[in-house]
């Protein structure tokens, strides 16, 4: 490794410190470190501007502003009560169907960030009645996050499969999606058992809650929450059918905006700029120390390895630890999986390679619990007794950053 190899090494790990330190968005700090390490190690800054993210940034955003039309239309809670009303007094079902909720919100494009405004506040609310644990409704929720997190929809997947795609590695989205499925379900399950599941099944079915939901979710549907509902699926028929989902989405919105007469001003505050910008310096830098070659020397380091599991186990627990502390999980996703990619450099193997990624990318975004995480925080600024919540959820993290990392070595 060269010296200014090492030198962009090292100040990224004293600019990601100090993000951290200060509590700096850490795309907004990437931006302009990227700028300085151009101008030191000689690069010219159109190396800097080609590795703009442009098309995930407009898939960022594009999806959000169609996705607030569903949000302030009022159907997104309407879909959360009725998702609700579904459990028919057994208790156990709660925090099931809030996780398949919440997959199927990121699902279909939006941020794992909004599934956990849009469901968090309801979910703890229903564990506050019927006396559940918010750190199992949390941990549940976030689990199926995770899980819809992963379609091509979704930046998450998106981010996955295009740095495959940009490393020359041949994935299968689906088998991405499944094998990051099952281990977020399978955390799920684990986090159902620890926190009191048991005692939920015990308990005796509750008779006629399902139709007080009911007849809370029903009334007739505004003209906005109808268009909502059709622009949402529209947006997934167009996107199974390859048009770009960004672009799409931004203008299924701007229809709704111009049709409902919806303020710019509101409309433009309500998107996710600072995701935005924490995807776009990110990926700036990658994209820096992909043309510095340290990418290159570290895959080949790893790549020597004469184990692959020990590849993907290196790689994990670094992962696991900066996912506990960095607010963002695309963040994370955007600094280790280029690394991933670069170490599986000539696998062919379309199926090791997807579970694979499907894996070490399950390892990181399952941190989203972390009292430091979007996740945790909104989970314990719901919770009834803060001091409990958040020392489960630092134990439970700990103990998911001790245990993940040895699953891709196994695997």
């Amino acid at each position: 490794m060269t010296t200014l190899q090492i030198y962009a090494l090292v100040w990224l790990a004293f600019v990601f410190g100090l993000s951290l330190w200060q509590h700096i968005n850490l795309g907004l700090i990437m931006i302009p470190a990227s700028f300085l390490l151009a101008l030191f190690t000689g690069l010219p800054l159109k190396e800097l501007y080609a590795a703009f993210p442009a098309k995930l940034v407009l898939l960022v955003l594009g999806v959000m502003y169609l996705w607030n039309h569903v949000q302030e239309s009022g159907f997104a809670g309407i879909i959360v009560k009725k998702a609700v009303a579904l459990a028919r007094g057994r208790v156990y079902l709660l925090p099931w169907i809030i996780h398949v909720l919440a997959a199927l919100i990121c699902a279909v494009g939006a941020l794992p960030a909004a599934a956990f405004a849009i469901t968090v506040p309801v979910a703890l609310e229903i564990a506050k009645r019927e006396r559940i644990s918010p750190t199992m409704m949390g941990i549940i929720l976030i689990q199926g996050s995770c899980v819809g997190g992963f379609t091509l929809f979704n930046p998450w997947g998106n981010l996955v499969a295009e740095q495959a795609a940009h490393a020359g590695i041949p994935i299968d989205p689906t088998w991405l999606f499944l094998s990051q499925g099952v281990v977020a379900i399978a955390v799920a399950v684990v986090a159902f058992f620890v926190f009191g599941g048991m005692e939920l099944i015990r308990r005796p079915v509750q008779q006629n809650r399902g139709g007080e939901e009911g007849q809370e979710a029903t009334g007739p549907l505004t003209p906005y929450q109808i268009c909502s509902f059709i622009g949402m699926i529209l947006f997934i028929v167009l996107a199974l059918l390859k048009y770009d989902v960004g672009l799409t989405a931004f203008t299924i919105g701007m229809v709704l905006q111009i049709a409902f007469r919806i303020k710019s001003k509101a409309a433009l505050s309500k998107l996710p700029w600072g995701i935005a910008i924490m995807i776009a310096g990110v990926l700036i830098y990658v994209g820096l120390l992909e043309k510095l070659g340290v990418l290159r020397v570290i895959g080949d380091y790893l790549a020597s390895m004469e184990d692959p599991s020990l590849v993907r186990f290196s790689v994990a627990i670094v992962g696991t630890i900066l996912a506990n502390f960095e607010s963002s999980s695309i963040a994370v996703l955007g600094l280790v999986i280029p690394v991933a990619v670069k170490s599986m450099a000539g696998s062919t193997a379309v199926l090791a390679n997807s579970i694979s990624l499907g894996v070490l990318s399950a390892c990181l975004v399952v941190m989203c619990a972390s009292p430091f995480h979007i996740g945790g925080a909104l989970i314990l600024s719901e919770a009834e007794d803060y001091d409990k919540t958040f020392r489960h959820l630092l134990w439970w993290v700990l103990a998911l950053t001790l245990i993940m990392p040895f699953l891709t070595f196994l695997l």
